[in-house]
C-alpha cells in the first residue's frame, strides 16, 4: 500500500494508511488524512513554500482540534463567535473575502453533503457529541476554508489574487473532499466505528424516511414473531406425509387460481381443506403474500393500467410461497425487489408517458405471471426491464423540465443573491447592534445587497459599496459617545443617509416608502448626536416564511424573498433522496404538492420537483425545504410495500374476527 503524507507544523512525515483499532485514535487519524489532502491540493495549486503550507495546515489543525475537543472544546458557538469578532475588525476587502469564503464552504458542503454526513455520523460516535451538526464537523469544508484563509495571509496575497484563489481552489477541493469523506467513512467502518443509533424524537418526515430505509425486513420479522406467538414451530411439522402435503398444496393452488388479491373467503376455504397438513410457516406465508397484494390493490396512487398486471402475480407468488415460506422475508428477495421497483417506477412516471411505458411494463409482469415458477432467473429477466425503465426516468424528467430551465436558473440567481446578502448581514451584525439598525438591514438593505449581488460576477463595485454602507450603518449608533465622536458622526451621517436613500430608491421604492423606512434610523441618529441615552429595545428577528409564486412560464417557485437570520438544517433523510423519490410539500396556500425529485438547478441551491399526475413543475430552495421540514410540512418517500403489508397484517390480527 502506498504511504500517505502527514504534516506537522514544520516538517513532513510518512505513514501507512492503517486505521487503528482504538476508539480514540480515529480522531487523530482523520486529522492526518485531512491535512495530507489539503497539502496535496495546495501544492497542486502552485504553493510550494513550506512556511506558507505549514501555516495553512496549522490553521486547519487548530479548527479540527477545537471542534474535537483535543485543544479546547469551545464548540459551535465559540468558533462562530471567533468569525464574528474577526469580521468586526477587518477592512472592506477582508470583509468581502470572509463572506466569499463562507459561500465557498457552503457550496462545497452541498456538493459533498451525503459523503460528509456518513463520515460525520461515525465521527460523532467517537466524539460522543450527538448534537454536532455536519456543518460544524471537524472535517467540514469550513476547516479547508480556514486553511485557505491562512494560506492567503501567509502568502500575503492582494485582494484580487485571494478572490482568484477561491475560484481556482473550488474544483480540486470539491473532488478531494468527496474522496476524503468516502475513504474515511470506509476506514472508520472497517475500524468498527458505527453511527449512533437514531434518535427517538425525529420529525414525522424523518420518521417516514427512516422507516422506509430501516424496516425492509418487516415481513420476515413479523412472520417469525407470529410464529412464536402461535406456539407452533416455524419449520415444517415432522411426520407430515410429503406426498399428501404436495397434493394438498396443488388443490389449494387450483382454488386460488383466478382469485383476486385479498379474496379471504377463497383463501379460508382452501386453507380449511388442508389445515391438518399446512405447517404454521406456510399458513403465515400465505397470509403475508395476500396482505402484500391487497396493499397493491388498494393503492390509489398506482396507475389503473398497471393494476391487473400486478394482480396477475398474486397466485404465482402464493404458489411459490407455499413451497418457500420465507419468499418475501428479505427486501432483496427477487419477488419483493421486483414489486417494490415496479411500484416506484409507476409512482414517478409522468402521466404523459403512461401510454408509451405502461403497456411494456404490464406485458413484462404478465409474461412473468405465466412463467412456470417465480424463481430468481425469471424474476431477474423482468427486473432487468424495470431497471432499464427506471434508468430512463432521468431522460424523461429532463424532457419535462427543459421548458422551465431558464426560469429555474433565474430563480436560483435570486436565491444565490439573497443568500449572499443574508450571509453578509449575519456576518456583520454584532450583539450590540441597535435593533433599529438591524431592522433596517434585515427588512430593506438586504434587498439592496441582493440587487448588487446579482451583478457581482460582472462588476462587484456596487456590491462592495453597499457592503461598506451596511458596515458603516452598524457602527453609526454606538452605545456611548463623547463630544468628539459625536462630531465625527455628525459629519458622516449625511453621506451615509444619502447612500441608504439612493440604494432603496434603486429598488423601485417610492419616496414616501423610503422616508418611512429610514425614519426610525434617523430618529436614532438624532438621539445619538444629542448624546441622549438610548433606551433598551428588544429586537425580534425577522423570520419571513418562504413564498409561493408562479412565473410567466408556468413554473411554480417556492423560496424566501427576504432576509433569513438562520435556517434550520435539512433532515438527515434528505441525503438519501434520489431522483424519482416522492417529495410532498404542504404549501402556504393550503395545497399539497405531490411530486417526485426530478432535478437540480446548476449551482445546486434549488431542487426541481415534478408532479407526475399533471406535469406541474415546482422549483424549491433548500432553505425553503428545511423550513418546511422544521414545521413538519415536508414528507419524503413512501413506506415500502413490505412495511405497509406488515402494518396491514398486524392490524388485521389485532382486530377481533
Amino acid at each position: 500500500m502506498r504511504p500517505k503524507t502527514a504534516y506537522t507544523a514544520h516538517h513532513v512525515v510518512r505513514y501507512p494508511i492503517i486505521m487503528p483499532t482504538s476508539p480514540v485514535l480515529p480522531v487523530a487519524d482523520c486529522r492526518r488524512h485531512l491535512l495530507s489532502m489539503l497539502d496535496t491540493v495546495f501544492r497542486d495549486l502552485g504553493f510550494r513554500d513550506e512556511a506558507w503550507l505549514a501555516r495553512a495546515l496549522d490553521a486547519a489543525g487548530q479548527r479540527y482540534d477545537e471542534l474535537t475537543g483535543v485543544r479546547d472544546r469551545r464548540g459551535f458557538d465559540a468558533v462562530r463567535s471567533l468569525t464574528a469578532s474577526r469580521i468586526s475588525l477587518i477592512d472592506e476587502d477582508d470583509l468581502t473575502y470572509t463572506i466569499d469564503l463562507s459561500d465557498l464552504a457552503r457550496r462545497l458542503r452541498e456538493a459533498c453533503g451525503s459523503q460528509l454526513a456518513r463520515v460525520h455520523q461515525r465521527l460523532v460516535t467517537v466524539l460522543q457529541q450527538s448534537d454536532l451538526e455536519p456543518e460544524m464537523s471537524p472535517l467540514a469544508p469550513e476547516t479547508a476554508c480556514e486553511a485557505l484563509r491562512a494560506l492567503a495571509e501567509a502568502a500575503d496575497l492582494p485582494a484580487q489574487a485571494r478572490e482568484q484563489l477561491l475560484v481556482r481552489a473550488e474544483p480540486p477541493l470539491r473532488h478531494a473532499l468527496t474522496r476524503l469523506y468516502t475513504e474515511l467513512d470506509a476506514r472508520l467502518a472497517a475500524a468498527g466505528v458505527a453511527p449512533p443509533a437514531p434518535r427517538q424524537n425525529t420529525t414525522p418526515s424523518q420518521t417516514r424516511r427512516a422507516n422506509t430505509a430501516g424496516q425492509s425486513d418487516d415481513l420476515g420479522a413479523l412472520r417469525q414473531q407470529l410464529a412464536r406467538q402461535s406456539g407452533a414451530p416455524a419449520a415444517s411439522t415432522a411426520g407430515v406425509d410429503p406426498t399428501r402435503l404436495a397434493e394438498a398444496l396443488e388443490r389449494l393452488e387450483a382454488r386460488l387460481a383466478g382469485t383476486v388479491p385479498g379474496d379471504a373467503h377463497e383463501l379460508r376455504l382452501g386453507l380449511r381443506e388442508i389445515a391438518g397438513l399446512l405447517t404454521p410457516d406456510r399458513a403465515l406465508a400465505i397470509d403475508i403474500v395476500d396482505a402484500l397484494f391487497q396493499v397493491i390493490a388498494d393503492d390509489t396512487a398506482l396507475p389503473t393500467a398497471l393494476r391487473q398486471p400486478l394482480a396477475s402475480l398474486h397466485t404465482p407468488t402464493l404458489r411459490r410461497a407455499l413451497r418457500q415460506p420465507d419468499l418475501v422475508d428479505d427486501a432483496n428477495s427477487p419477488v419483493l425487489k421486483l414489486l417494490d421497483s415496479t411500484v416506484r417506477l409507476a409512482y414517478a412516471l409522468p402521466a404523459s408517458r403512461h401510454t408509451a411505458v405502461l403497456p411494456r411494463l404490464g406485458g413484462t409482469l404478465e409474461e412473468l405471471a405465466g412463467a412456470p415458477d417465480l424463481d430468481a432467473a425469471h424474476c431477474g429477466r423482468a427486473q432487468a426491464t424495470v431497471d432499464l425503465l427506471l434508468a430512463e426516468l432521468t431522460n424523461l424528467f429532463a424532457e419535462q423540465l427543459a421548458e422551465h430551465a431558464v426560469a429555474a436558473a433565474r430563480a436560483e440567481r435570486k436565491e444565490l443573491a439573497l443568500q449572499s446578502a443574508s450571509n453578509a448581514i449575519n456576518a456583520m451584525l454584532q450583539t450590540d447592534t441597535h435593533p433599529v439598525l438591524v431592522t433596517l438591514l434585515e427588512r430593506f438593505w438586504v434587498q439592496a445587497l441582493a440587487q448588487a449581488a446579482q451583478h457581482r460576477e460582472r462588476d462587484d463595485r456596487l456590491w462592495r459599496a453597499r457592503l461598506d454602507t451596511a458596515h458603516r450603518l452598524i457602527r453609526s449608533a454606538p452605545g456611548e459617545t463623547d463630544a468628539a465622536e459625536r462630531a465625527v458622526l455628525l459629519r458622516a451621517l449625511p453621506a451615509l443617509v444619502g447612500e441608504l436613500r439612493s440604494g432603496l430608491t434603486e429598488l423601485g421604492l417610492d419616496e414616501d416608502t423610503v422616508s418611512r423606512a429610514l425614519a426610525p434610523c434617523m430618529e436614532l441618529h438624532s438621539a445619538v448626536v444629542r448624546g441622549a441615552i438610548l433606551p433598551p429595545i428588544r429586537h425580534t428577528a425577522i423570520q419571513r416564511p418562504p413564498a409561493l409564486r408562479t412565473t410567466p412560464e408556468g413554473l411554480l417557485v417556492f423560496q424566501h424573498n427576504g432576509h433569513v437570520s438562520s435556517a434550520p438544517a435539512l433532515p438527515a433523510a434528505w441525503s438519501a433522496c434520489v431522483e424519482g423519490d416522492r417529495v410532498a410539500l404542504n404549501l402556504p396556500d393550503g395545497t399539497v404538492f405531490e411530486g417526485v425529485l426530478a432535478g437540480r438547478t446548476p449551482k445546486g441551491l434549488m431542487r426541481l420537483l415534478l408532479a407526475p399526475n399533471d406535469g406541474r413543475v415546482l422549483v424549491v430552495s433548500l432553505r425553503a425545504l428545511a423550513t418546511l421540514a422544521a414545521a413538519n410540512r415536508l414528507t419524503l418517500g413512501r413506506p415500502d410495500l413490505s412495511r405497509r403489508a406488515a402494518e396491514r397484517l398486524r392490524a388485521g390480527r389485532a382486530t377481533p374476527a
